[in-house]
This record gives structure tokens, sequence and C-alpha cells, in this order.
């Protein structure tokens, strides 16, 4: 059995909060591991942003789907929705 190690990243886009789950044992994981949490957060935001526009105006169904359509096939992070 193998364990997966993750670290979240919390940000809120247009009031709805997420969570960039980012898989430690990654190059991906070295590299946001250096920077600010809030240069983190901003990318997130844009991402989101671009991607799926502006989550707000979407339901909860809605935004859960684009977020399954988007994460598809993800091998080293993952945006989810966060608490609410």
């Amino acid at each position: 059995m193998t364990t997966l190690t993750y670290t979240d990243y919390p940000f809120t886009s247009n009031g709805i909060n997420f969570i960039s789950r980012v898989y430690t044992h990654s190059d991906l994981y070295s590299t946001i591991s250096r920077l600010p949490e809030s240069v983190f957060a901003t990318m997130n935001q844009e991402a989101v942003s671009n991607i799926i526009g502006d989550p707000s105006l979407l339901t909860l169904a809605e935004l859960e789907l684009e977020l399954e359509r988007i994460n598809d096939g993800w091998t080293h992070a993952v945006i989810m929705l966060g608490d609410e």
C-alpha cells in the first residue's frame, strides 16, 4: 500500500473557498514550496478565473462538475472546494 502525502493551500476566489492540494513528492511541490503563499494563492485565483470564470455564479453542483472536469487525470495537484 502506498501512502501519498499532500500539502493543502487554501485560497478564495470570488467569495468561494478552495484548496489547492499538491502532491509533496513532486517537482511541482518543490517549486511551489519556495513561493510566498500569497503568490501561490494569487496564481490559483487567476487559474480559477481563467478556467471556470466567476465561481460564485455557479450552483454547487455546477461548480463540482467544473472541478471534476479540470482535475481529470491530475498527477501533481488538484483544486477542490474548501470549507464553506
